[in-house]
C-alpha cells in the first residue's frame, strides 16, 4: 500500500527535484523555460510549490518521488504575502525571455479559468525512476476526496497526449485546446463535480 501524506516545508527541495526531472521534455515547460535547463525547472517548481504547501493542498508519496500540487480557489482564497517577491525573484533568475513566455502562457490560462469556486491541479509529477507503478493515481486520491467533499469541478492543463489520456481515465472528461502563441498544443481539461 502506498503511503500518501501532506507535504511539508522540509520536502521542498526533494519535490522540486522530482518535478524538474518529471517535466524534462514536457512541451509546455520547454516552451516556457527552454530545453534542458534543470536549474530553471527547479526554480519554477519551487515557486509553484511553496504556496501550495502552505495551504495544505500538496500530497506526496514514495519519499517525495511523486507529488500532486493543487490550488483550491474561491472568493476567500487569500493571496500569499510573498507572492510578488517570490515571482519577481524567479523572473530575475530566469531572465526576460522566460518571463515573456510565462506571461503568454499565464494569460491563456487566465482566459479560460472559471469564475466559480474550483480546484486546479497545478502539477502532477513522478520521478522517472518510479513511473508506471501507480503512484500518480495514489497521490491524486486525497485531492479528489477533498474536491468531491466541496462538490466543485477541478481543472488542469497538459500538453502531452499521453497525459491527456491518463487524465481522461480519471474523470477529466471535457477538454479543449488552448490558444497559446508559440506553444505546442495544450489542453484545458475539466473533471466535473459529482453533483453535476
Amino acid at each position: 500500500m502506498t503511503n500518501v501524506r501532506l507535504a511539508t516545508p522540509a520536502d521542498i527541495e526533494a519535490i522540486a527535484d522530482t518535478v524538474a526531472l518529471a517535466f524534462a521534455g514536457d512541451p509546455a515547460w520547454t516552451f516556457i523555460l527552454g530545453a534542458d535547463d534543470m536549474a530553471a525547472r527547479r526554480a519554477f517548481a519551487t515557486a509553484l510549490l511553496v504556496p501550495r504547501i502552505r495551504r495544505g493542498t500538496t500530497w506526496v508519496a514514495d519519499e517525495c518521488r511523486t507529488v500532486a500540487m493543487w490550488d483550491r480557489w474561491d472568493v476567500h482564497t487569500p493571496r500569499d504575502d510573498d507572492h510578488d517577491e517570490r515571482w519577481a525573484a524567479f523572473r530575475e533568475f530566469a531572465g526576460e525571455e522566460v518571463s515573456r513566455r510565462l506571461d503568454v502562457y499565464d494569460s491563456a490560462l487566465a482566459g479560460v479559468e472559471p469564475a466559480r469556486p474550483h480546484w486546479y491541479l497545478g502539477a502532477l509529477a513522478t520521478h522517472p525512476d518510479v513511473q508506471g507503478r501507480g503512484l500518480a493515481t495514489a497521490v491524486l486520491e486525497p485531492g479528489f476526496a477533498a474536491i468531491d467533499s466541496d462538490g466543485w469541478d477541478c481543472w488542469l492543463d497538459t500538453s502531452t497526449t499521453a497525459n491527456k489520456a491518463f487524465y481522461a481515465r480519471r474523470g477529466f472528461t471535457e477538454s479543449h485546446v488552448l490558444d497559446i502563441e508559440g506553444c505546442p498544443p495544450t489542453w484545458w481539461m475539466r473533471r466535473p463535480s459529482p453533483s453535476t
